[in-house]
């Protein structure tokens, strides 16, 4: 009788979690969402991910039909392209952003100052440092950016050089994918004041998913215009 490992337990929520539960597994799915990559461009959205992991990871969805290879282009070896079952994982990965909203921005106004590794999406050396005020129902959140490290911490900027006002329910559909915040603007569910040239689009791309610029866009290259998770 074959040994499965991993939980053990007759469920589909066990075996699922055997497939893509282990850590950075997930991320590494939605990364693949938006389009095939070869395995330096996902080390390099992946800051912090070991090449072993990686490569492990890798080697488990193909075995499990989440990922396939592709050629790429002249000169350039392989890709990683998710399979149709592996793309069924996207409705599952929007809910789950949705729930974890409330955890990336807490309802709890007594929450700590927390700090997120931007190196995916922000060249370090663009020497990035300003703040974004985000005001979300009654809750107000304070967004700095040094470098290529975003810390987050509940209350008011003190020099925000952007001042968004919009709902928790927008939100959710942002974190979706569902809408953008262009969209938001025009249909007047986010509201914006902003300071200086090009503060708005290096905003939403220091806040944005990874995978959310188009490809090769990052602060301190030209951006390109935001996709939809």
């Amino acid at each position: 009788m074959g040994q499965r490992g991993g939980y053990e337990r007759f469920c589909s929520l066990s075996r699922g979690l055997d497939v893509v539960g282990e850590r950075w597994s997930l991320v590494i799915i939605q990364e693949l969402l938006h389009r095939p990559l070869r395995y330096g461009e996902l080390r390099s959205k992946l800051p912090g991910i070991g090449s072993n992991v990686l490569g492990d990871r890798l080697r488990r969805f193909e075995q499990h039909h989440l990922v396939e290879r592709v050629p790429g282009g002249v000169g350039e070896g392989v890709a990683y392209s998710l399979t149709p079952r592996g793309r069924d994982l996207s409705p599952a990965l929007a809910l789950f952003r949705r729930w974890a909203l409330d955890e990336l921005l807490p309802m709890d106004a007594t929450s700590e100052t927390v700090a997120y590794d931007l190196s995916y999406a922000v060249d370090a050396d663009a020497g990035l440092a300003e703040e974004y005020e985000w005001h979300i129902d009654e809750l107000s959140y304070a967004l700095r950016i040094d470098g290529s490290t975003l810390t987050v911490t509940p209350g008011s900027a003190t020099e925000p050089v952007v001042t968004l006002r919009t709902t928790r329910e927008f939100m959710y559909r942002w974190v979706e994918g569902a809408t953008t915040w262009d969209r938001g603007r025009t249909d007047q569910e986010v509201d914006v004041d902003v300071l200086g040239e090009n503060a708005w689009q290096r905003m939403q791309l220091a806040t944005g998913y990874p995978g959310r610029q188009t490809p090769g866009s990052r602060l301190g290259t030209p951006p390109g215009p935001s996709c939809v998770a």
